[in-house]
C-alpha cells in the first residue's frame, strides 16, 4: 500500500511541474519578442522603419532569415496614438505581418490579396475606429492586440536584376504616427 505521504508529495509535484510548464510556455514567447522589440527599438525608436541589408548566413536577428527576401522592420506604439504603415511594395512578392508583443501573427497581407500600387494601414485602438473609417476609407483599419508590436514586411529578390526596384519600393515603406 502507499503511503499517503506519497501521493500528497507526488500531487505538489505534478502541480508544481504543470504551473511551471505553463509559465514557460507563456513566458517564453514574451521575453524573446520583447528582447528583440527593444533591441530594435533602441536603434532606431518607435515607429521608424528600419531596413537591414539582404541577409546572409551570418543574419540571426530575424530566425533564420531568408537570404531571397528583403525585409523591412518598424516597432510600432499605439501609446501616443494610431500609427499609418504604408508603402509601395514591389511587382513580384512581398508580405506585411503584424506581431504582437507576445510573437502572435495577429494580421497578415501580401501582393495576391492587394490590387494596386499601394498598401495603406491604420492601426489604432478600436475606439478610434469610426472617426479614423470616415476619414481614411481607403485604408486598412487593424486593431492589435498590444499597443506594442512589431510589423514585418518581405519582398522577394529574385535574383540581382531585381535588387534596385525591390529596393526601392521598400524604400517607400513608411510608418509614422497618424497626424491629423
Amino acid at each position: 500500500m502507499i503511503p499517503v505521504r506519497w501521493i500528497k508529495n507526488a500531487c505538489i509535484v505534478l502541480a508544481l511541474a504543470g504551473a511551471l510548464h505553463v509559465l514557460v510556455i507563456w513566458l517564453i514567447p514574451r521575453v524573446i519578442t520583447a528582447v528583440f522589440l527593444r533591441r530594435i527599438a533602441a536603434g532606431a525608436g518607435y515607429n521608424q522603419v528600419v531596413l537591414p541589408p539582404l541577409p546572409t548566413d551570418k543574419s540571426r536577428d530575424v530566425v533564420k532569415p531568408s537570404p531571397d527576401l528583403l525585409y523591412a522592420l518598424c516597432i510600432f506604439d499605439l501609446s501616443a496614438g494610431p500609427v499609418r504603415i504604408s508603402a509601395k511594395p514591389s511587382e513580384g512578392y512581398w508580405s506585411i505581418a503584424l506581431y504582437a508583443r507576445n510573437s502572435d501573427n495577429f494580421f497578415h497581407l501580401n501582393d495576391r490579396e492587394v490590387k494596386g500600387d499601394h498598401v495603406e494601414l491604420i492601426l489604432s485602438d478600436a475606439r478610434d475606429s469610426d472617426a479614423l473609417r470616415a476619414r481614411y476609407p481607403n485604408a486598412i483599419h487593424v486593431h492589435p492586440e498590444s499597443s506594442v508590436g512589431l510589423m514585418l514586411a518581405r519582398s522577394l529578390v529574385l535574383d540581382a536584376s531585381d535588387m534596385k526596384a525591390v529596393i526601392d519600393a521598400r524604400s517607400s515603406t513608411r510608418c509614422t504616427p497618424l497626424q491629423d
